[in-house]
């Protein structure tokens, strides 16, 4: 006897497919968002401080040993920044939201479910 596939059956083989967590709560999905958006801007910012920081720091300490303690200082920042960016996880996969293997690409969209970075601003 052939037996038909029900709805339990299907619901049944999509949890086993994906087994990743979906976020069900409004309140936490846009908490998540709101932590990849912060992360993404203080790696972003950063980046963009680095010359204005080597410009002050060569003006007031025009030193090798000065600039070359701001230039460690100034990688241990993006590093530490670069890192928690790049763990941030993708509240509708699960997945990080950055990442894809070793790829880490700053992309305004999740590497595997497609989310945009202010989906919970405008939902379409």
């Amino acid at each position: 006897m052939a037996r038909h596939a029900t709805a339990e059956d299907q619901t049944a083989a999509e949890a086993a497919v994906c087994s990743l967590p979906h976020q069900a709560d409004p309140g936490a999905f846009k908490q998540a968002m709101k932590l990849i958006r912060r992360r993404r801007k203080y790696f972003f910012a950063t980046v963009l401080l680095y010359m204005p920081l080597m410009w002050g720091v060569n003006k007031l300490f025009p030193t090798f040993r000065s600039m070359a303690i701001s230039f460690g200082i100034w990688v241990a920042i993006l590093f530490i920044t670069a890192l928690l960016s790049a763990l941030a996880r993708c509240p509708r996969c699960g997945h990080y939201f950055h990442m894809n293997g070793m790829s880490l690409l700053y992309l305004r969209r999740c590497l595997h479910c497609q989310l945009h970075v202010t989906a919970d601003r405008n939902p379409d």
